[in-house]
């Protein structure tokens, strides 16, 4: 892996986020872009108004407003304070400053990225609102694999990788895979995610066969029960892992952040979640 970016809101420092990433591009010797996305107020439109009956087009200028250089500056500081974070951390970084609609320019951003790293609560008007809509969307549409960012930064010792027997959870495990070689001395646990909690013998055969390739400690464990709440049950007592997934369905993972379970992970867990899904 080459090309790690994070997406950050122009106007707010996301330190832990950026952390996690610093984290990973060093791992991974990566060069770490930082894609600042600025939410900007409508285009004010001259409006047609009438005075001494007469009638003129009001013309607006909000370039000098306060708020907008107050705005501005603190783009300015949170853009200054990433570089001398990443230098701080022996980090390559770049900057991309999006001015737009922010989820059509992060979903755009995704297309030329190994993966995608962000907060989960990247523009969301309050912290309840977690995970943050743009974020669902990202997770949605994104066109290379998405790390949602843990609330604590640590190094990555053990992987839970999510198995329901699906195509989608065998391509996220070899996503990560391709990505991450220098894992390959973490802890693996091949969690069997759905309702029967039962590996057939075909199937965990070969999913170890390919594993062993790539990792020296692996153990299976089944998880019976509803699929949501038991992965998320043992997931919530977890440390230094991170939870790798595929989509499982696109309405699988709507349903999914519609579960207080989930909700609950990404609000007060520390762990970082992988999600990745091939393009349709």
């Amino acid at each position: 892996m080459k090309k790690i970016m994070i997406a950050l809101g122009a106007e707010k420092t996301e330190q832990q986020s950026t952390a996690f990433a610093c984290y990973l591009a060093r791992l991974t010797g990566s060069r770490l872009t930082g894609v600042f996305l600025e939410d900007l107020p409508t285009e004010d439109v001259p409006g047609v108004k009438f005075a001494y009956g007469s009638v003129f087009v009001e013309t607006i200028d909000t370039g000098n407003v306060p708020e907008t250089e107050f705005k501005g500056r603190a783009v300015a500081e949170n853009i200054s304070a990433f570089k001398r974070y990443c230098e701080e951390q022996g980090v390559d970084c770049q900057i991309h400053r999006d001015q737009g609609v922010p989820d059509a320019e992060l979903i755009g951003e995704s297309r030329y990225a190994d993966i995608i790293i962000t907060p989960p609560g990247l523009f969301a008007s309050s912290p309840l609102e977690v995970p943050a809509g743009l974020v669902k969307e990202l997770l949605a549409k994104s066109e290379c694999p998405v790390m949602i960012a843990p609330h604590h930064a640590e190094p990555v010792n053990k992987i839970l990788f999510a198995y329901d027997g699906n195509a989608s959870s065998v391509f996220a495990i070899k996503q990560f895979t391709y990505l991450f070689p220098e894992l390959k001395d973490a802890e693996i646990t091949v969690l069997q995610a759905n309702k029967d909690a039962v590996f057939s013998g075909d199937q965990k055969e070969k999913l170890y066969e390919y594993l062993k390739e790539h990792y020296h400690r692996i153990d299976f464990k089944d998880l019976r029960g509803k699929p949501e709440d038991e992965l998320f049950d043992y997931t919530l007592r977890q440390r230094s892992a991170c939870l790798v997934m595929g989509a499982f369905g696109r309405n699988w993972l709507s349903r999914l952040f519609k579960a207080s379970t989930a909700d609950l992970l990404i609000k007060i867990n520390n762990l970082p979640v992988f999600i990745a899904h091939p393009m349709v």
